[in-house]
């Protein structure tokens, strides 16, 4: 469990300071051009959540946190670090990435995003999507999406088979 407090309290810190940055370094709407065609540093505020959507919806904002942070919090009763790595990982990072993003709208009423990825226009208009900005927080929160599935659809199965073999063995 230390472990994964570590994750949330390192995830918060660095999205809140990155965003603090990026509020003080560039001018709001503006970009700078990190690695060409790769990566940008921005400032813009978020009044919605992914992509925009729902601004100005604080109140319904606010029920979501309180909701998933909830649920987070109660799953992170069952990290396991030494048995089930990435599901903890993936535990911590949505806490982390929830209380990042949560910590802007309680202060500032808007979540400030600066990260672009200009790589990824082609592939997001194939679904139908454009491209955004983001922040730290945003990524914490894609990674452990990504980690859950990965946790829920190839390890989740495995440590499944493995308990019904030692079951089986002790059965006999």
């Amino acid at each position: 469990m230390r472990i994964g407090l570590i994750i949330i309290v390192v995830v918060i810190i660095f999205d809140q300071l990155t965003k603090r940055l990026a509020a003080a370094m560039v001018p709001e709407g503006h970009s700078v051009i990190a690695i060409r065609a790769l990566l940008e540093f921005g400032y813009h505020k978020n009044f919605g959540i992914s992509f925009g959507l729902l601004a100005g919806q604080q109140l319904l904002f606010a029920l979501i946190t309180i909701v998933a942070l909830t649920l987070f919090g109660y799953l992170f009763l069952d990290v396991d670090f030494r048995q089930r790595k990435v599901y903890s990982t993936a535990i911590a990072l949505f806490i982390g990435g929830t209380f990042g993003n949560a910590i802007d709208r309680a202060l500032l009423g808007y979540v400030i995003d600066f990260l672009h990825f200009p790589f990824l226009t082609i592939p997001l208009s194939w679904v139908g999507l454009s491209n955004f900005y983001n922040n730290i927080a945003d990524l914490a929160l894609s990674a452990a999406i990504v980690l859950f599935l990965i946790d829920i659809f190839i390890f989740e199965p495995k440590r499944h088979a493995k308990k019904e073999a030692a079951d089986h063995v002790t059965d006999h």
